[in-house]
């Protein structure tokens, strides 16, 4: 189907490839996985076999099989982050879209449309607003915006940072019935072993842009990251951090997207929000941070009712997406910026930076500008620029995304650093069972519209 020969790849501006005599060859119906570290340059090679890399120095070339009538066959790529590829309005419009590019008949569209959602598992109307989705749905509306097209070639990027446990099992069945019928795919991906049994070759970018023959790699992680952060476990405090009454999200629906939540979280717990996609974890975490109002009910966070006003300076927020919440044309100056404002000494501020990146495990990145990273280098920015302030409340979105498990347990030792034998208080959102090295010390569960809360230590 397609064809890779001492494939090379270089961005403007620099002078080391991030991807060096690229071989390899993906038939029809098969699946091959790409792993490698977090900016290794999976993304690249994702967007150079859609043909979508710019400027810049290539090398050797990519070679298409023709398919019927000549033509290159169609490439579907869906990308890590969906927001970088959704325009429309609607559901109905993201996935029609290339029906229409096709001159598909409108009285054909609806039907393909209503297919390709209910291949991915994506109940919800046409006309539903694509803004009020989930990122995972996000990314469960681009894959049906791809299937719709039939492609030759299948590219998912990351898909199981997006994805919850039920959208992979769905995912997986679909998967297995576009190899049956001929469609090329591949997966980038850190959690490999999610495809196994799908996979028929693991390829691996060794960091230096070679591309290597690789394997399934079950995502644990390391004994030193386990160590440092159960070492670091503080006491729990008596001192409430959060105490929620009767509470309901969800303004503008008909019902409720969950209400009648009760819960009382400590100061120096490791509280994990966990949920499929859509459930409202999002919610939850920009309710705790002031950015949204209560439906119903009563909250209160750190001893105040949560408002930009009243929590500011006190809590710290990583956004699912990184790229909303990055905007210095330096990593330094983006990780520095909240200090500054605080008008913390030059002295003092470089001192912290370097500190904080390096824990972070960045330093080597300092004078990029965050814009140029791979989004899982975007996440860990954006984790420095929220630690750096050293908050007593931290909210995190869906940290893990996008990161290696290096860069996983880089991270967590990061956190645990800012924690240390404090009533620093963590709060984290994730899909997967276990996202993290340690255990939490709380799990609120929100489904069916509801949040159940569950102590797991004393």
């Amino acid at each position: 189907m397609v064809e890779l020969k001492g494939y090379g790849y270089a961005y403007p501006g620099t002078e080391d490839p991030i991807l060096r005599d690229v071989d390899l060859r993906i038939g029809a119906g098969e699946c091959h996985c790409l792993t490698g570290a977090t900016g290794s340059g999976k993304t690249t090679l994702a967007l150079a076999l859609k043909g979508l890399l710019g400027a810049g120095t290539q090398t050797g070339g990519i070679r298409f099989a023709a398919a019927s009538g000549g033509a290159d066959p169609t490439v579907g790529l869906v990308l890590q982050n969906p927001e970088t590829q959704l325009f429309a309005t609607s559901v109905g419009e993201e996935v029609a879209f290339a029906l229409e590019n096709r001159g598909v008949a409108p009285e054909q569209m609806v039907a393909k449309v209503r297919v390709a959602l209910q291949a991915v598992g994506l109940d919800v109307p046409l006309d539903a607003r694509v803004s009020s989705l989930s990122m995972g749905q996000k990314y469960r509306v681009l894959i049906a915006s791809v299937l719709v097209m039939e492609p030759g070639l299948l590219i998912l990027d990351e898909p199981a940072a997006q994805l919850d446990s039920r959208g992979l099992d769905e995912l997986r069945l679909v998967l297995h019935g576009l190899a049956r019928e001929g469609t090329a795919l591949l997966l980038c991906e850190h959690r490999s072993q999610a495809f196994q049994g799908l996979v028929d070759s693991y390829w691996h970018l060794d960091g230096h842009g070679r591309l290597q023959r690789g394997e399934a790699d079950p995502l644990t992680p390391s004994p030193s990251a386990e160590r440092a952060a159960s070492r670091q476990r503080p006491a729990l405090a008596r001192a409430e951090a959060v105490r929620s009454e009767s509470l309901a999200a969800g303004a503008g629906f008909d019902t409720p997207l969950w209400a009648g939540a009760s819960f009382a979280l400590e100061a120096g717990q490791r509280i994990l929000v966990q949920g499929p996609n859509g459930a409202g974890k999002t919610t939850l975490l920009r309710m705790l941070a002031g950015l949204d109002a209560p439906r119903e009910g009563e909250l209160r966070v750190l001893g105040r009712k949560p408002s930009l006003k009243t929590l500011r300076g006190r809590i710290g927020f990583l956004f699912q997406n990184p790229q909303r919440q990055l905007f210095e044309d330096r990593v330094i100056d983006e990780v520095a910026f909240a200090l500054k404002r605080r008008g913390v000494s030059a002295e003092e501020r470089r001192a912290r930076v370097a500190a904080i990146l390096e824990q972070c495990g960045i330093l080597d990145l300092s004078q990029r500008s965050p814009h140029t990273l791979s989004f899982g280098q975007k996440h860990l920015v954006a984790l420095a620029s929220v630690l750096v302030s050293d908050p007593e409340l931290l909210l995190l979105d869906d940290p893990f995304a996008g990161l290696d498990a290096h860069c996983r347990n880089a991270a967590w030792r990061a956190l645990m650093d800012w924690r240390g034998h404090s009533t620093k208080t963590l709060v984290w959102t994730s899909h997967h069972t276990g996202d993290g090295p340690v255990t939490a010390d709380v799990l609120l569960t929100v489904e069916g519209g509801r949040i159940a809360c569950r102590l797991l230590r004393k």
